[in-house]
């Protein structure tokens, strides 16, 4: 046996957890530097509000049952629930507790989702179109919030979020324009020939992917089904920061929480290639807490607060992919029927 074989492999949760320890790091480092004579009395004002805590994750776990079922949705059958719904919190757990741009939970969730008799480039396929529908749902949650924004103070903070706006739109179309021009083909010829040449490294093959997605779109009513409850459950999110906020100490309006979920939720999507959107996550919800005339500071302790909820509902993302056996790849699973 070579060295390189006799060395012991990391798990990856402890990778994880390595992961989210520096980057947790670094985000305190940066309030402290930002924000470093409120730190006290927004460490307060958290702590005062963690009852709300058992609220907000029921909420959000709601919100996860409603993007399940547009992902079921998608699907050229009619799968139960309840798999997609367990599926749909461990892309959540991935994606928001380990280092992987908020990606990994994906990949994870279309491997799992071929356990249950899906074909592999179905079980992409479903997948590639949902975070598509997803980000464009978002996109049109932000135009609602933008809208809320000018009826609360008119045009005079909207130059501060046109470069956000910008991103989310530029994103939302590359995506829709990447597969118009064929990156599913290119990725299905990608892992075809990897998997030719290294066996060991092929997951599942895609061939079939750009076929599949193309049968997805074809299906509108779907489709659009799937948009419209993406977008309610963006909506829900309005509530959550309603109440975490009321909590706070520091009660908003309806049309306040709109603007601030909107443009917060939109800055964390514009950083999706750091783990979590540590610190570009919390000067969003900052900023937009200052554009609708509430101070700094409960912006900051909102984000915090969803960040306590993040942590309890990706944990338990994380042990439902662990008893799923979603770091263990090399061994042959038996298939289940929905």
């Amino acid at each position: 046996m070579s060295d390189r074989a006799a060395q012991p492999r990391v798990p990856a949760p402890r990778l994880a957890l390595i992961g989210l320890g520096g980057a947790v790091l670094a985000m305190v480092i940066w309030l402290a530097v930002t924000y470093w004579t409120d730190l006290s009395v927004v460490g307060d004002d958290v702590t005062d509000a963690l009852w709300v805590l058992p609220f907000t994750i029921g909420l959000h776990l709601f919100q996860l049952f409603l993007s399940a079922v547009a992902w079921r949705g998608l699907l050229p059958f009619v799968p139960t629930a309840a798999p997609l719904y367990r599926l749909r919190i461990i892309r959540e757990g991935i994606d928001s507790l380990l280092p992987v741009a908020q990606m990994g939970g994906e990949l994870v969730g279309a491997r799992l989702l071929t356990r249950h008799a899906v074909p592999a480039a179905v079980a992409g396929a479903s997948v590639i179109v949902d975070v598509t529908l997803e980000v464009l749902s978002q996109l049109a949650f932000l135009i609602l919030g933008l809208f809320a924004l000018l009826a609360l103070s008119g045009a005079g903070h909207l130059a501060d979020w046109l470069g956000t706006i910008a991103l989310a739109a530029l994103g939302g179309g590359l995506l829709l324009l990447a597969q118009r021009l064929g990156l599913l083909r290119l990725l299905e010829f990608l892992v075809d020939r990897i998997g030719a040449q290294f066996p060991g490294l092929s997951a599942m093959s895609l061939s079939g992917l750009h076929g599949a997605a193309h049968d997805i779109y074809c299906r509108r009513a779907a489709v659009l089904r799937a948009f419209g409850l993406h977008l309610f459950a963006w909506c829900l999110g309005t509530l959550e920061t309603w109440l975490a906020l009321s909590a706070l100490g520091a009660p908003a309006s309806l049309a306040q929480a709109l603007v601030i979920e909107s443009l917060g939720m939109a800055a964390r999507s514009v950083g999706f290639a750091i783990p979590g959107a540590l610190t570009v996550q919390e000067g969003g919800f900052a900023l937009a807490a200052a554009a609708v005339g509430l101070p700094h500071e409960a912006g900051l302790a909102l984000s915090l607060i969803k960040r306590a909820r993040e942590l309890a509902v990706g944990l338990a993302g994380l042990l439902l992919a662990r008893r799923a056996g979603a770091w263990h790849t090399t061994k042959p699973q038996r298939q289940t029927a929905f």
